[in-house]
């Protein structure tokens, strides 16, 4: 019977350590597997999601520090960028024009203002100012009153010859909308080629709401069929804008409930050069200024001599709204501005992409390699991969002459831009700079981030024929990056002791 007692528990002490080291083993095993291998499989779930079921998406992520990919998957695959392809207008941007380029809009006249008195015309050029807003507007209409100016017998005569007379890329959609972000381009361009439509319910049930528009101008007339209804769900409100000829009308129809919120609609104008012209009229007759003649669509003569100019901001501020808010006509504008600046007046879109084209070629990228057809990605035929945006966000890195300000221009996580609410309950998303992309079943998002140890990195993730909505697709991407954010290099010496 002892025997028998002896050999059980001989057994038991065999199974005891046969465990121990089984699990042993495991637990090392465990301890031994790198930072990276484990990063790599939580990226893999991650897009094992069903939503990239069709497997057309591409994902690098590359550490700037050590020159060496951290994850890799399609990444030399070509895949519609979306906004993500505005990351290499802005680098094309600060290379060739400069952090501190100045856009100008400049007064001229033929004849001299006499007894605060100008007989002849005025003549208003743009140089492709895409942040030409209200304030700027003012400025230049109050300095020509303090020439000083009373009247103006002749006419307004606006100048948009530094770029060509195409105001939009033709490879976009044919069928353009009245949104905003479908606005014309055009060398004289006032508050992004766009009017905002302020509507606020009547006081009582069948009153027509209150409709203002900005700029209150000629140009821009409203025919308000809408009214004011008792209950929220009863009907909606529709605001669009339709093309005169002579003049845009903003048409206002349907329901807004009685007790709403005042809703503010944004939609593109057409003719940007006479609609920027009509507001700076508009503006002189506010600073006191007379103007007797009409608006006309015209050039600057020989001989002409200049009242006063006008400059923007800097470039490296511009970029900002470009990126942060993700604006195609700030974009464009730029590319032809570029365009021009290069290779000569007048700037056209295909100058902007030949400097675009250049550019990647520097990168030993091949012209056949890729697709780049707009500088904001609103075209569906631009092609990049993204090795070929990573390349590019590794260029910038290592050029300090321009770096600080293109990633400044980038949307803080978290914290700013149109990535103000994502990844907002993070602690340390502000270390993801980023630029997002979207168009229909498209969803991007590119930039750099620094991991939890202090390592920095460059990412690029496309995503192409979505299966889910667009707010999922960014989840993943969000997740993706927080992992990023999350990774940590720990060494073996260090794990074992």
């Amino acid at each position: 019977m002892k025997k028998l007692v002896i050999n059980i528990k001989i057994i038991l002490i065999i199974v005891f350590f046969s465990v121990f080291l089984l699990l042993s083993e495991k637990s090392h095993a465990q301890i031994t597997e790198s930072p990276e291998s484990i990063f790599v499989k939580k990226v893999e779930a991650i897009l094992l999601n069903s939503c990239l079921r069709k497997k057309n998406f591409g994902v690098k992520i590359h550490s700037l520090e050590r020159d060496k990919t951290l994850y890799s998957v399609y990444s030399d695959r070509l895949f519609s960028p979306a906004s993500n392809l505005k990351l290499l207008t802005t680098a094309v941007a600060l290379k060739r024009l400069g952090a501190n380029y100045r856009f100008k809009t400049a007064l001229y006249a033929t004849l001299p203002i006499v007894g605060k008195i100008l007989e002849g015309d005025i003549y208003i050029k743009g140089f492709g100012d895409p942040n030409l807003v209200s304030e700027q507007m003012w400025l230049l209409a109050n300095e020509l009153k303090n020439s000083p100016l009373k009247k103006v017998r002749g006419n307004i005569i606006a100048d948009a010859s530094f770029f060509d007379s195409n105001q939009r890329v033709k490879t976009w959609n044919k069928k353009a909308g009245v949104e905003a972000y479908n606005a014309p381009l055009g060398a004289l361009s006032f508050n992004f080629n766009t009017v905002a439509v302020h509507v606020t319910p009547g006081e009582k049930k069948g009153d027509r709401p209150i409709v203002v528009v900005d700029p209150d101008i000629e140009f821009i007339r409203v025919d308000n069929r809408a009214r004011t209804a008792s209950k929220p769900k009863y009907g909606r409100l529709i605001v669009n804008r339709v093309d005169r000829g002579d003049h845009n009308v903003i048409t206002v129809s349907g329901t807004m409930p009685v007790n709403s919120r005042r809703e503010t609609y944004y939609l593109n104008i057409t003719q940007p050069t006479h609609y920027a012209a009509m507001v700076f009229k508009e503006y002189l007759l506010q600073a006191g200024v007379e103007v007797m003649g009409k608006v006309r669509v015209g050039s600057v003569p020989e001989g002409a001599y200049e009242l006063f100019s006008h400059e923007s901001i800097p470039l490296s501020l511009i970029l900002r709204g470009l990126n942060k808010f993700s604006n195609n006509f700030v974009a464009e504008q730029i590319l032809k501005t570029i365009a021009a600046e290069i290779y000569g007046e007048p700037g056209t879109t295909l100058n902007g992409l030949r400097a675009m084209d250049e550019y990647m070629q520097s990168l030993q990228y091949k012209a056949e390699e890729f697709s780049i057809l707009d500088g904001s990605g609103l075209s569906r035929e631009s092609q990049l991969s993204p090795d070929q945006i990573v390349s590019v966000l590794q260029d910038i890195y290592k050029d300090l002459g321009v770096y600080p300000e293109f990633i400044s221009a980038l949307g803080v996580m978290g914290r700013d831009g149109n990535v103000l609410k994502r990844m907002k309950e993070y602690d340390g998303a502000e270390r993801a700079r980023v630029k997002t992309g979207t168009l229909n079943f498209v969803s991007a998002l590119s930039g750099y981030f620094q991991s939890a140890d202090g390592e920095r990195f460059a990412f690029s993730i496309l995503m192409n024929d979505l299966k889910c909505s667009g707010r999922r697709a960014r989840r993943l991407q969000d997740k993706i990056v927080w992992e990023g954010l999350n990774f940590k290099r720990v060494s073996l010496e260090t794990t074992f002791n």
